[in-house]
């Protein structure tokens, strides 16, 4: 599989990844846009994509091609080069996904080889649930598995907060922890101008942000951009020094 996993869609749209998109992309053609996370407008939110990336920014010199959920997105899947699952509501956009039967087929297509660009909820649905988002269930969604694309989930929008610089507040790690009382699969933040790119089995930051991984039984370790984001090193690190512990 081939992925581009943003941590935000920014403002103007993508300018601050445009870059990191024309690279992933190469010499893809056509480029798909799913527009499901969106609880507005989605034909304005295509049309406002369309024009960033096709008429100012031109992170592609082809066709952006809108797939919509609740139309006829088989033929539009069918005939593009590369696929991107914009922002808004998470479990607005998994929920759609998985109604429509989207959900199904872009799994199977990205998995034999679609290249799949994922920002903000896009890039929260790459993982195996998407418990680790920061929206708001407005649609009661009860069933958050997501694409399992990779093994771990996915905090978009990250910033990096201590409890003096939020007195009396929950700050974001925390979140991370408390879903760590629940499930144990890492959990990989995402700052606003960082993404992860994933090919071959390895996944490298880049962009102009950091990411940050939380585990289960390791220390939280930040990746900068050029990073490979390496999770079983530390865990086995941590494994290692329990065990020494242990001995002594």
């Amino acid at each position: 599989m081939r992925l581009l996993l943003i941590g935000a869609t920014g403002t103007p749209y993508f300018e601050h990844c445009r870059q990191e998109i024309i690279d992933f992309l190469g010499s893809a053609k056509s480029l798909g846009f799913v527009s499901a996370a969106n609880l507005f407008d989605e034909d304005a939110y295509f049309y406002a994509i369309q024009t960033q990336l096709i008429e100012t920014a031109r992170p592609i010199s082809g066709q952006l091609v809108h797939i919509r959920w609740d139309s006829n997105w088989r033929d539009g899947l069918a005939r593009v080069d590369a696929v991107l699952v914009g922002g808004g509501n998470t479990y607005a956009l998994l929920g759609r996904l998985r109604q429509s039967g989207l959900l199904h087929d872009l799994r199977e297509k990205v998995r034999n080889g679609l290249p799949y660009i994922g920002s903000s909820a896009g890039a929260n649905i790459a993982g195996p649930n998407i418990l680790t988002t920061n929206d708001w269930n407005v649609v009661g969604l009860t069933d958050f598995e997501s694409l399992e694309f990779v093994p771990f989930n996915i905090n978009p929008h990250y910033i990096e907060g201590t409890e003096r610089g939020a007195p009396h507040s929950e700050t974001r790690d925390l979140r991370i922890r408390e879903y760590h009382q629940v499930r144990r699969n890492p959990v990989v933040a995402i700052e606003e101008k960082a993404a992860l790119r994933v090919e071959r089995g390895k996944a490298r930051i880049v962009g102009k942000g950091n990411v940050k991984a939380f585990l289960c039984d390791a220390e939280d370790r930040v990746f900068k951009p050029g990073d490979e984001l390496v999770l079983e090193d530390a865990r086995d690190s941590a494994a290692g020094e329990r065990e020494a512990q242990v001995k002594d």
